[in-house]
């Protein structure tokens, strides 16, 4: 009887609601339709940005205080900032404001480069509302005119064309979202004390093309450490020759990496290219102690035990070299 009642007392409960419309009195957010077309995107890797020249557009619907589009339509965006940005077209379409114009400007990413060579970088472009709240206003991507375009929803917002020079297209995603402000920002009429702004982010998916690099830096390097590994060919009594080879053999490794490095930002970690590196000072450090230690063998009158050290080495540091850059590789591939 009662589990009757109760469930009698709930029917009218959701009537009553029903009736009053307090069901449905969730306030309807606005919504900015945004949608870019990439012409051409350079990026540097050494100052962490990207030069990207779009077209864009917005469009929403017409608030009933016309006064509100000129705030609906102020946006800006976030990590980076415009150098030209030319309006071409405003009007109404229907119910919808509709703005689209052509920008110019460079935006900021966060690097990772790991596994550089063989890094793959995020490169974003995020829009935010400049006055209204995520409570006030949702940016959205346009996906109703990507749909129609029928391009794949991964290759959104991008020209067929584009030319990414020494990195690989990869993906573009569009990701709405919002973003906390723990200030006010020094307004004391204001009753909260931290907003959430809409926001808007196309992040284009790259990688570099690796081979070209491994080219670059692998061949030379491994031209270096040939030099070095010649010390295990080379009689024990001749150490000024050996020994010779392997410091004008670390001196040119070190220098090389100097080189290679330039095209990269300081990091505080170390890149495969620098492990690979590192590996090599190690194996021409070896290959020094290891020509010193025969020597005094061979003085000492165990010359059979310095040949197979010799011996030994000439297997080994070839080995050690190519095994253990192939593993760096595999896991920077992989990262």
């Amino acid at each position: 009887m009662i589990k009757k009642q109760l469930k009698i007392y709930r029917l009218l409960a959701v009537f009553s609601c029903l009736v009053s419309g307090s069901l449905f009195s969730a306030p309807v957010i606005p919504k900015i339709y945004v949608g870019y077309y990439m012409k051409t995107v350079l990026i540097d890797s050494k100052e962490e940005k990207a030069a990207i020249d779009f077209y864009y557009w917005y469009r929403f619907d017409i608030p009933k205080d016309t006064s509100l589009i000129k705030t609906l339509a102020s946006v800006e965006y976030i990590n980076g900032g415009l150098q030209s940005n030319e309006v071409h077209e405003t009007k109404i379409i229907g119910n919808q404001y509709y703005i689209a114009g052509r920008a110019k400007g460079e935006f900021g990413f966060i690097a990772d480069y790991s596994a550089y060579p063989f890094d793959k970088q995020i490169i974003p472009i995020q829009l935010e509302h400049t006055m209204l709240t995520s409570n006030q206003v949702k940016i959205v991507v346009d996906s109703q005119s990507y749909f129609k375009s029928g391009v794949s929803i991964d290759k959104w917002g991008l020209s067929p064309d584009l030319n990414f020079k020494d990195m690989i297209f990869v993906k573009s995603l569009f990701q709405s979202d919002s973003r906390l402000y723990n200030t006010n920002f020094g307004d004391f009429t204001s009753t909260e004390y931290r907003s959430n702004y809409s926001q808007l982010s196309c992040n284009i998916y790259v990688k570099r093309n690796s081979i070209p690099y491994m080219l670059k830096f692998l061949i030379p390097l491994i031209i270096i450490l040939g030099l070095a590994y010649l010390v295990f060919f080379i009689e024990a009594n001749n150490l000024e020759l050996a020994c010779g080879l392997t410091v004008t053999s670390l001196l040119a490794a070190i220098a090389f990496q100097w080189t290679v490095s330039d095209d990269l930002p300081n990091v505080g970690y170390l890149t495969c290219a620098d492990k690979v590196f590192y590996l090599g000072y190690v194996l021409i450090m070896l290959a020094m102690v290891q020509t010193v230690w025969t020597y005094h063998l061979e003085k000492s009158g165990k010359d059979k035990l310095a040949l197979r050290m010799e011996m030994a080495g000439r297997w080994l540091y070839p080995i050690l070299f190519f095994g253990v850059t192939a593993t760096f590789i595999a896991l920077a591939i992989k990262y």
